[in-house]
């Protein structure tokens, strides 16, 4: 058989193929700085058949080379400044996260908006609050990435579809072994065990947390950068700078176990990391919070902690660690990769474009 022919007649079935339909992303954020919910959908968008992705960067981070660079088939990265619109095929869409950038929805000649609540507004992102009831006139369906979100947004008389984070399944599994140390992590003792955490060191992290797991272990934070630069001064705790998203496996395939230390309050909330399903990718043992969407959708894989039981739930997790439970959690990572999220979202896209 022709699997490349059996998968297309498979996504044929399921309703992916349609029409052409280009996605646009306005520069909130920039494509080089993290590698995030953004970029991944986007990237994951382009592989679907008669779909185009264009990410506009909003190049604080890094400026881009050239007004348009093509990544890959049908996934354009462009200058904020560039024009965009002979990239475009087929209907054209919006995908908004950020709410003050309902103006390109406003001035823009779209034939959808999808709103994408990625954050409860609040806190750090307070700000968002102001513009959130625009973005809302606009959107024409919105794309929640939790339980808690789409409670919020339910009753908004618009279209409501669930679209959690997912996974990096073929950039992270290649972590489950030992690659090429990176020099700057940590040098451990014999036996010594490394936890380690990788993302933005701000305000949501629970440095206290991190404090007391480093009473009895070696810990290091990975993703100091000039815009998020919180720390903690303790001897087993190390800090180093952002890595490229490319670097990542390399000093996620050292870490013993993984970490999210994220404080639980009205921002998290509404949050989904990311980073437990590219932890969850490599097999790797996941201390967490209680966050509740890690609580409803993990709780058999997910280790909580907090500031009273971390070291014993440690131990555990060490000592319960097992090829069998690293396979099983690199299944859940499969089962929830970006494609599939990325396929449901279009789904729902060309299921009201059709109306």
């Amino acid at each position: 058989m022709n699997f490349s022919c059996a998968a297309n007649s498979a996504e044929a079935a399921a309703g992916i193929l349609g029409p052409e339909i280009t996605i646009v992303y306005p520069p909130v954020v920039d494509w080089y700085l993290l590698y995030q919910r953004p970029q991944q959908l986007l990237t994951s968008f382009a592989k679907i058949e008669n779909v185009r992705s264009i990410f506009i960067s909003n190049e604080i981070f890094k400026p881009l080379d050239k007004p348009v660079t093509e990544i890959k088939k049908d996934m354009f990265v462009v200058k904020h400044t560039a024009d965009y619109e002979k990239l475009v095929k087929g209907r054209k869409v919006l995908w908004l996260s950020y709410p003050p950038y309902y103006t390109y929805a406003e001035k823009g000649a779209f034939d959808l908006v999808v709103f994408d609540a990625i954050d409860n507004p609040v806190g750090e992102f307070s700000h968002w609050a102001g513009n959130l009831g625009n973005a809302l006139k606009y959107a024409d369906i919105i794309s929640c990435t939790t339980n808690y979100l789409y409670d919020y947004h339910k009753n908004s008389g618009k279209p409501v579809f669930l679209c959690p984070n997912g996974a990096d399944y073929e950039q992270f599994k290649v972590a489950r072994k030992r690659l090429p140390r990176p020099g700057d992590l940590p040098l451990l003792d014999k036996n010594e065990k490394l936890i380690g955490f990788y993302g933005a060191l701000a305000s949501w992290i629970d440095f206290e947390l991190i404090g007391k797991i480093a009473e009895e272990y070696k810990v290091v934070l990975i993703g100091k950068n000039k815009y998020y630069n919180r720390g903690i001064s303790h001897p087993n705790v190390t800090i180093l700078e952002h890595k490229d998203y490319r670097e990542l496996p390399f000093y996620l395939s050292h870490f013993d176990l993984a970490l999210i230390p994220f404080k639980l309050d009205e921002l998290t909330a509404g949050c989904d990391p990311i980073k437990f399903y590219e932890y969850i990718s490599a097999g790797k043992p996941v201390l967490a919070t209680e966050l509740d969407e890690l609580k409803r959708n993990f709780s058999d894989i997910a280790y909580f902690v907090n500031c009273d039981n971390c070291h014993e739930v440690i131990a555990r997790a060490i000592a319960e660690d097992s090829l069998v439970l690293q396979e099983e959690r690199m299944e859940v990572a499969r089962q929830n990769s970006w494609d599939t999220r990325a396929k449901k979202a279009i789904n729902m896209i060309r299921k009201h474009l059709a109306k």
